[in-house]
Order: C-alpha cells, then structure tokens, then sequence
C-alpha cells in the first residue's frame, strides 16, 4: 500500500509538472516596426542616404501610415482574421501594435495587412474615435477633411536637385490605393513573442519602379500627378519584409 501511495505521489509530480510546461493555448503577438534603408536603421531629419541604384541623395523627414485588416495564416491553411485591428505607424518613432489575444498557439506561415482603411473605415465620422485610437485624426494628423478620408501613407523629405535642397511630399489616399502587404515566413506561435517587421525606404524609389523625385515627380496628393501615386503604391506594398521573432514575457 505504501509503495502504491509513493508511485501515485511520483505519478501527480509528472502530470503536474507536464501542466506547468504545457504553452498557453491563446496567445497575442506584438508587431515591431523599424524603418530601415539598406538594412540599416537611420535617422530622420538628419542622414542623408544615397540610393544605391540612382545616386539620388535623399533625407527623409516623415513616413507614417495607416494599416488595416491583419491576418494570420497558419501552417495548416487556414486565416485569423482580426477585426476592426487598425495600427498608425509612424516611422520617426514607431510603436509596437499588439494582435489581441486569441491567436491559437501554433505555427504560422505568414502575416498580411492592408495599407490603407476600406471605404467604410475611411469614409466614417472621424469624431468618433477615442483619444488614443490610431484613426483619431489629433493622433494620426492623417486625415482630410475636405476629401471625407484618411492619408493612408504620408511620405516627405528632401533631395538633391541640381544642388539645390529641394522637397518632396508624396501623400497617398483614396480607396483604390489600398493595398495589401503579404509577408511569409516561418513563424513559432506557441508563446508570446514579438515580430520585427522592417520597411525597407530605399524601395519607395527604387522596386517595382524606379522613380527619382527630379524626373518622376516631388508630389503627389493621389491626383492629376501622371500615375506617381499608383506607382508608389505599388513599390510600398513590397517595401515591408520580416524580420526577427523574439519571445516575449506576457
């Protein structure tokens, strides 16, 4: 009897401690945005950063965007959506935004969200949204009253032109530039962790188009700009990679 209440004893030892290192069934996961160019993180206001392919000397003095309608799509197939999840990103001092909690614990193959608000989102009543809320027009400074709609992407800075410190504003918007990011990759979901999510800028000019603000064009509000705006669309929604998958305590 005795040597039966003993093995029993080691028998709950084991199931308990199996408990204890079991993962948590539900996870969050919290996005790290870095803005990079060649791999290296610089500073606004300030660096001046050659393209590589052009020569261009460029200085950026702000990237800040709007991302919507993240997804998870794990290894089995199947897609997370997360509703109504919206994140400002702005690049001079990027926050981490955090997917909430109800990611079931496992391994995802990629991530993907919007640049940009669907026409319900950008079109609503902006007056609506708490203080803090990445679509709170005092926090973003990204909305346009007189279009009835958001800035999905406000990129400025300077360059070179003929010597001469000139600017260049690219402010993308309306519906049909919304776009979407696809990241794959391999990612372990079965704790918390963090993921590094780079926006490479040197392929704002240079990616799917090459474009240079002294040939190509040094504004745009989205309109009557000969398609610049398309085409940094297109560049931007291939400018995100991933990058490191750092665990995380809850």
């Amino acid at each position: 009897m005795k040597k039966f209440k003993i093995l029993f004893i080691i028998l709950i030892g084991i199931f308990t401690s199996c408990d204890k290192n079991q993962g948590p069934e539900t996870v969050d996961l919290e996005l790290q945005f870095v803005p990079k160019f060649n791999n290296a993180i610089f500073s606004y206001e300030t660096d001046s950063l050659i393209q590589s392919t052009t020569q261009d000397t460029l200085i950026f003095t702000r990237s800040d965007f709007l991302l919507s309608n993240f997804k998870l799509t794990a290894d089995d197939g199947s897609v997370i959506k997360f509703e109504n999840t919206y994140a400002f990103v702005k690049g001079a001092s990027p926050d981490t935004i955090k997917l909430p909690l109800s990611i079931p614990s496992g391994n995802y193959v990629g991530i993907s969200f919007d640049l940009g608000l669907d026409s319900a989102a950008n079109h609503s009543d902006p007056s609506t949204w708490l203080p803090n809320h990445p679509l709170n027009p005092s926090l973003n400074n990204l909305h346009w009253g007189w279009t009835g709609g958001y800035v999905f992407a406000a990129l400025e800075g300077y360059y070179q032109n003929m010597g001469v410190k000139t600017p260049w504003l690219y402010h993308i918007a309306l519906n049909e530039n919304q776009t979407a990011v696809n990241l794959s990759g391999a990612f372990d979901l079965s704790d918390f962790k963090t993921l590094e999510i780079k926006w490479n800028a040197e392929m704002l000019f240079h990616n799917l188009f090459s474009l240079r603000p002294g040939i190509d064009g040094d504004f745009t509000h989205s309109t009557n700009d000969n398609g610049l705006a398309k085409k940094l669309v297109q560049n931007l929604s291939t400018s995100f990679s991933s990058g490191s998958l750092k665990n995380r305590t809850p």
